[in-house]
């Protein structure tokens, strides 16, 4: 642990340095691939290629977890990026026209698992 570093976050964050991609703009039809270095219930840690301007508000697909979480960006430092997390969505069950563009990528480009 650093010194005088103090730890804010009321969960800790798990190492994960998964693919993902975020999407945002009008009718989420913008988007940029990314991984999630580190992640919690509550949040996670984004690598964004930096001539991305992220808003405040966004979308996060994580393939990993078949699922999208509607976020807020709290800090952006360079190709880091600090979210938190106001909703879950399951992607194997929605049928939300506002995610629309993000179901599609993640039907398009979801991990194979084969033998499944």
């Amino acid at each position: 642990m650093k010194v005088g570093f103090k730890e804010r976050r009321a969960q800790s964050r798990m190492t994960v340095n998964a693919p993902a991609r975020v999407f945002f703009g009008p009718g989420l039809a913008t988007w940029a691939d990314c991984t999630i270095k580190d992640l919690s219930p509550r949040g996670a840690k984004l690598v964004v290629d930096a001539v991305y301007d992220l808003p405040n508000r966004l979308v996060l697909l994580d393939y990993a977890q078949d699922a999208a979480f509607d976020a807020l960006r709290h800090w952006r430092r360079w190709d880091m990026a600090g979210v938190s997390f106001t909703a879950r969505h399951d992607l194997t069950a929605l049928d939300l026209p506002q995610l629309r563009h993000v179901r599609e990528a993640w039907l398009a480009l979801k991990p194979v698992v084969l033998g499944a």
